[in-house]
């Protein structure tokens, strides 16, 4: 007979089975997206690893997803968003040739929340919500990774809205509801695509391209680039992005691995640096082709004389360019109306609006950018405002480079349109307009919930030019007078770094100044103790100057002198570097006619220096002025 020294002892299979129940249960609600909304970034691993377990492992590895950040389209300081009810909206491409499998919103930053205030967030792609989340009080970072469905991606680019709203406690009555709740999208915020294969049109290439983009130029060889790089890069200048020149020999050198890369050169040089064709039998060399090395596919351009190719794939025409190769055998875009731009046109936001309080429209405009370079004199605007309250009071303000220019009534309802006066002297070469839409309502206070309106700036808003207006004074006046044909003087023989500082300064100066539809010559010229060959029609001089020119500020290598300034009465500095200074000059020309022996003429022109490596021209005040010193990003040293 046996016997046992203790009780045997019994498995937990009750507990075992509560477990994998419980585990189960979480992997369902993130894999359904009732469990963090099934968006956060350990959900999305979660549901991974389920699909793995459930479906087994692809054959190929996913590739690297490509991504547009807010700081890839110009945001690098990312989106703020604060108080009830308020709204930020942005516009981030996608490709459009190119299979997707999957495209994601990745919104990351911090919120910071009243412990007693109630917030919620939600987020729009396209006119469909994606999400909407209750957020939690207090101080912390958050990233939500949200799957878009299909239905949302249609279009060009993806119009993502983010709206917060909520409300103070009823113990807490305050004017100022923003005081609830702050959230701030970092400029890693944006979007991931998962591609099926290397994005493959030209279209596609150029949409992705970030805010900052590099040319490469080659240095050497038979064919000259030059010319084609400054027009490239003047016309994409006008565009938005921030351009860059390096040297195509240099790229191995600086390993520069970015999507924000455009190739000039020929078949054999772009070959030699590493890149193959992609797509073997594209065609001949004059036209914009596509280019790979590793990663990445490139826009390349191998014809240097193709000015129109450059024209083209800056242009509103580029959604057509849906292949891997293009060749416009003539492209020439036309002038438009000589005696209105409206906002439509030139990409203001016109669709309808939903405020509670207010709306600003902020609306920048170049003089160069605007038909004949010319400056408008009036403004017409069309706002339609809704119905509401008879206690509303509408209110519109319109402000031009600081300055508030007008302020005026609306009535609610209807259609409001009216047309201002833009006053020439406080127009600038680059201007900033804003007109903003206010609705106060005389009944306030916590009691009255706060609610939003449609209001529309309508597209026929736009700037009126009158028949016979006189250019501006100074340099804000050149874009007026190269609005025909103009010669760029390029300086011979410069070479690295020097060479790299005076093409970027030549297609800021171009972007600046020159109207898409002016002519440009381009010649080389020999500066010789900083003077060439006298200048016989309007012309751009980059680093040197005409022989026939009195300058106001001699420059001669990094030492600059002047006398009879408003600011300096005499002046000779020496080791004078990273600046750019601008004049607007007249070429004098003998003209004898009949009874008219001594007879002169005067051609106008701009005398740009490029020391050392000078701040972008992009964000100065430049103005009516006949001399500038670009001394840093945004500040300008004026002279007269």
């Amino acid at each position: 007979m046996s016997t046992t020294s203790g009780k045997a002892k019994r498995k937990p299979w009750f507990s075992y089975i509560l477990i994998v129940i419980a585990l189960g249960c979480v992997i369902t609600l993130f894999n359904s997206g009732a469990l963090n909304a099934g968006r956060g970034s350990f959900g999305l691993f979660v549901t991974g690893v389920f699909d793995t377990v459930i479906t087994g492992r692809a054959d190929a590895e996913p590739q690297q997803p490509a991504a547009v950040t807010l700081g890839d389209i110009g945001q690098s300081d990312g989106l703020f968003i604060a108080g009830y009810p308020s709204y930020a909206n942005v516009s981030l491409p996608v490709v459009r040739d190119t299979p997707l499998s999957q495209v994601r919103l990745v919104l990351q930053g911090t919120q910071d929340l009243s412990e007693s205030a109630i917030a919620a967030m939600r987020v729009v792609v396209n006119g469909e919500r994606v999400l909407e989340r209750v957020l939690v009080p207090g101080t912390r970072e958050f990233r939500w990774v949200i799957a878009l469905p299909e239905s949302a991606l249609h279009g060009q680019e993806l119009n993502v809205g983010i709206q917060l709203h909520g409300d103070l406690p009823d113990a807490l009555c305050h004017n100022d509801r923003s005081i609830g709740a702050v959230v701030t999208l970092d400029a890693r915020s944006g979007i991931e695509m998962d591609l099926d294969r290397a994005v493959s049109s030209l279209r596609d290439v150029v949409n992705l391209l970030p805010a900052e983009v590099t040319i490469a130029v080659p240095a050497a060889g038979a064919t000259d680039f030059v010319p084609l790089a400054l027009r490239l890069g003047a016309r994409m200048t006008q565009r938005g992005y921030a351009v860059k020149f390096i040297d195509l020999e240099a790229l191995d050198r600086y390993r520069l691995a970015t999507r924000g890369l455009i190739l000039l050169g020929t078949s054999d040089q772009l070959a030699a640096s590493g890149f193959e064709r992609f797509v073997s039998d594209a065609g001949h060399d004059g036209a914009a082709t596509l280019w790979r090395q590793g990663d990445f596919v490139h826009l390349g351009l191998t014809d240097a004389g193709r000015m129109d190719v450059a024209d083209f794939i800056t242009s509103d025409m580029l959604p057509i360019a849906r292949t891997a190769f293009v060749s416009p055998s003539q492209f020439v875009e036309s002038q438009g109306d000589e005696l209105m731009t409206r906002f439509g046109d030139i990409g203001v936001d016109t669709s309808v609006q939903r405020i509670a309080e207010s709306r600003s429209w902020d609306i920048g405009y170049g003089l160069a950018s605007l038909p004949d370079g010319r400056v408008p004199d009036r403004l017409r605007l069309a706002i339609r405002l809704p119905e509401g309250p008879g206690d509303f009071t509408n209110l519109v303000h319109t402000e031009l480079n600081g300055v508030l220019i007008d302020s005026r009534h609306m009535e609610t309802g209807r259609l409001n349109t009216f047309t201002l006066t833009l006053p020439h002297e406080v127009q600038n070469l680059r201007n900033d307009l804003r007109v903003s839409v206010q609705r106060h309502r005389e009944a306030g206070g916590c009691t009255i919930a706060e609610r939003r309106y449609p209001v529309q700036l309508l597209p026929e808003s736009g700037f009126l030019y009158d028949a016979d207006t006189p250019p501006l004074a100074g340099l804000a006046g050149l874009p007026s007078l190269f609005r025909d044909r103009v010669a760029l003087r390029f300086p011979s023989g410069l070479s690295g770094s020097e060479r790299l500082a005076a093409m970027e300064l030549g297609a800021e100066v171009v972007a600046s100044f020159v109207p898409l539809t002016a002519h440009i010559d381009f010649d080389y010229v020999d500066a010789a103790n900083g003077m060439t060959n006298a200048a016989m029609e309007p012309f751009i001089s980059i680093n040197q100057a005409p022989s026939n020119v009195e300058l106001p500020i001699l420059v001669d290598g990094d030492r600059i002198s002047m006398s009879g300034r408003r600011r300096v009465n005499r002046a000779d500095i020496r080791s004078v570097s990273n600046v750019a200074i601008l004049q607007a000059v007249t070429a004098t020309l003998p003209r004898p006619g009949p009874q008219q022996p001594n007879r002169v003429i005067s051609v106008p022109g701009l005398v740009a220096h490029a020391l050392d490596t000078p701040p972008s021209l992009m964000t100065s005040p430049i103005g009516q002025e006949r001399v500038a010193v670009v001394h840093d990003e945004g500040a300008v040293l004026t002279l007269d």
